[in-house]
């Protein structure tokens, strides 16, 4: 027990108990410590208004910002991923897929998704690098070329 511990006593919580707080009420800007409500440095871009440093913003974060509510049309998301190439790594690769799929709820890396901004048709491919890094198998190939196909045509 540390000599400070004795003088404070073991009554007293430190200001490190944050009990009561909500997870993910807040977020704190890497640049310059300011803290801020998570939603609206959401609905600001992920730009903090202290310094003007970009966090890292979540895929279907960064398509919601960019497109009209409405039309949208998701292209491509029925193509899943396969082990076709039985890849060995320290961990199993249908298990690496099995936990991206769960911690981002994508089934890829990539979402290509049809609309428009501000009325002006367009077509978006957006990497969500909270998957697997970003990676690139043949779901990501697949989907790009779809996509480039939709926006064509």
């Amino acid at each position: 027990m540390s000599w400070l511990s004795k003088i404070i006593g073991p009554g007293i919580q430190g200001a490190g108990d944050k009990k009561g707080v909500a997870e993910g009420l807040w977020a704190k800007c890497p640049a310059c410590n300011a803290a801020h409500f998570a939603d609206e440095l959401l609905a600001r871009a992920q730009v903090c208004n202290k310094c003007g440093h970009h966090l890292r913003m979540r895929a279907r974060d960064r398509i919601n910002h960019l497109l009209d509510e409405k039309p949208r049309r998701e292209i491509a998301a029925d193509v899943i991923p396969l082990d076709t190439l039985k890849f060995k790594d320290s961990k199993k690769y249908p298990d690496r897929l099995k936990a991206a799929q769960k911690a981002t709820g994508e089934s890829d890396a990539l979402i290509v998704i049809q609309g428009a901004i501000r009325k002006v048709p367009v077509v978006l491919a957006v990497f969500e690098f909270e998957f697997m890094g970003g990676s690139m198998g043949s779901v990501v190939g697949e989907k790009f070329a779809r996509g480039v196909a939709a926006a064509v045509k």
